[in-house]
């Protein structure tokens, strides 16, 4: 097993891919940017990251959250003829001395009483847009934003939302491993029209 100092080099370089295994919660709190989440589940996870790490050219690192769970993938990965490299998310962001990137979650009911502090965008598709949008929000459908965030000002706050909210919790981790202060609308439109909001 390579040490981490050597894992640290690699993703800086490019020639890693860091796979985050926590939780949600703990990823959108804070996370190295360039890192993919997968929160470990002992059931159908080590079957579908076994399969995965199989076709991969790029060298790979699970970050776990400590390290009984940490042995515990790489138990698992290697009954299915896999072997992987694991340590621990702290480890491997103290040695790196990474920032990090972080997500809040808001509710709908918290997003309306706070509104006025967030400029918002919308990543839904336009045809979307047409059945209703939020007054002042930006249409940014999502694959443009990949390409197009490059204009948003890093100095506002934003508050991504979507239809249902699965979109815009993508969106909103794309910005934020970029530096902006992002949150995500939890349920979008959908919510904010079932409570009367909009």
């Amino acid at each position: 097993m390579a040490d981490v100092a050597e894992f640290v080099e690699k993703f800086r370089n490019e020639k890693l891919e860091v796979i985050d295994t926590r939780d949600f919660d703990s990823y959108s709190s804070g996370h190295v940017p360039g890192t993919v989440l997968a929160p470990f589940y002992e059931r159908r996870w080590p079957d579908e990251l076994a399969e995965y790490m199989k076709g991969k050219k790029t060298d790979i690192l699970f970050l776990s959250s400590n390290e009984e769970i940490g042995e515990k993938i790489v138990k698992l990965l290697s009954e299915r003829g896999v072997a992987a490299n694991v340590i621990t998310y702290e480890e491997f962001k103290n040695k790196g001395g990474f920032g990090e990137a972080k997500m809040q979650n808001i509710t709908a009911y918290d997003f309306s009483n706070y509104i006025d502090e967030y400029t918002v965008i919308d990543v839904r598709e336009p045809y979307e847009w047409s059945g209703g949008y939020i007054d002042g929000a930006e249409l940014i459908p999502m694959e443009e934003l990949f390409s197009s965030y490059g204009k948003l000002d890093r100095d506002k706050k934003y508050a991504v939302i979507c239809e249902h909210g699965n979109r815009s919790i993508y969106a909103a981790m794309f910005l934020a491993d970029k530096g902006f202060n992002v949150a995500n609308v939890e349920g979008g439109m959908n919510e904010l029209r079932g409570r009367g909001i909009i």
